[in-house]
């Protein structure tokens, strides 16, 4: 039996992925899908190679970005729980037998910690701060809002694949935020979480080819808004206006970082797409 499929979209830096790949334990009842969003796909003697775990090399079309790669990986997965890993990433030594202790669980979704380092010196970084505030917040209060709507990241999560397979969630293919309506969406149809204090996963900051984070352009920030636009009318659709994201703090970074013409378009996306820009 499959206990785990490992999906782990890839771009650029052959060394890192191969770190990412042995992080892995190397076991019959892990799958390893590695998908290749890359241009220029890794040649079969610079691939990653695997002993008793089984590893899928697959690639993808890098025009459609880290979402579609995903999506290429979750139709190949045949594990009983899903577990996210990006190529300039590594899971923590301790993060199996983390995994393990949750193997027959009947939660859908179970929720763990992270750590981060800088890749150019080793320091620590804050990088997974975000995901570890709303896991405390969780685990301190029992409040699953916390992590069902504001986890917004596949990692650090065993997915069980009768929710996100047999469901049919999929990933945006947008060339950036892919991930969050996914977490949302999969949050809430979750019947049961958990969550788990152990750090099972380290997240990588600084200069690297592989990294799928995009920079901070106009278009990739239009495409943000978008997606918190869309989390905005879901949150309404559950009956949670509580939970929408601030839309305000948008159109004001547009004016100020893009200019008038970029933060109109803006207003005008609001008035389009009926949505109230002060409403928190």
């Amino acid at each position: 039996m499959t206990n785990y499929s490992v999906i782990i979209p890839y771009r650029g830096d052959a060394a890192l992925l191969h770190k990412a790949v042995s992080s892995v334990p190397d076991r019959t009842d892990v799958q390893v899908v590695v998908v290749d969003n890359n241009p220029q796909t890794l040649p079969p003697a610079d691939r990653p190679v695997l002993g008793q775990a089984s590893l899928l090399y697959l690639t993808s079309n890098p025009a459609l970005g880290a979402g579609h790669a995903r999506n290429v990986g979750l139709r190949q997965a045949k594990g009983r729980w899903l577990l996210f890993l990006d190529a300039d990433d590594y899971f923590t030594p301790q993060a199996f037998e983390a995994f393990d202790r949750h193997l027959d669980s009947e939660a859908d979704i179970i929720y763990f910690d992270a750590d981060s380092v800088n890749l150019r010196d080793g320091s620590r970084s804050n990088r997974h701060r975000p995901l570890h505030k709303f896991l405390n917040a969780y685990l301190k209060t029992g409040n699953e809002d916390s992590v069902r709507y504001f986890f917004v990241n596949p990692i650090c999560k065993m997915m069980r694949s009768t929710l996100v397979i047999g469901g049919g969630f999929l990933f945006e293919e947008i060339r950036v935020s892919n991930d969050q309506m996914f977490s949302i969406r999969t949050g809430h149809a979750a019947a049961k979480v958990e969550g788990d204090p152990a750090v099972v996963y380290m997240i990588t900051t600084g200069e690297s080819n592989s990294s799928l984070t995009r920079t901070r352009t106009a278009e990739n920030q239009f495409i943000r808004y978008q997606t918190a636009i869309r989390q905005y009318h879901f949150m309404e659709s559950i009956g949670r206006p509580d939970l929408r994201f601030h839309l305000l703090s948008f159109v004001l970074h547009a004016f100020k970082d893009f200019g008038f013409k970029e933060g109109v378009k803006y207003l005008k996306t609001a008035r389009r797409e009926h949505v109230n820009i002060f409403l928190r």
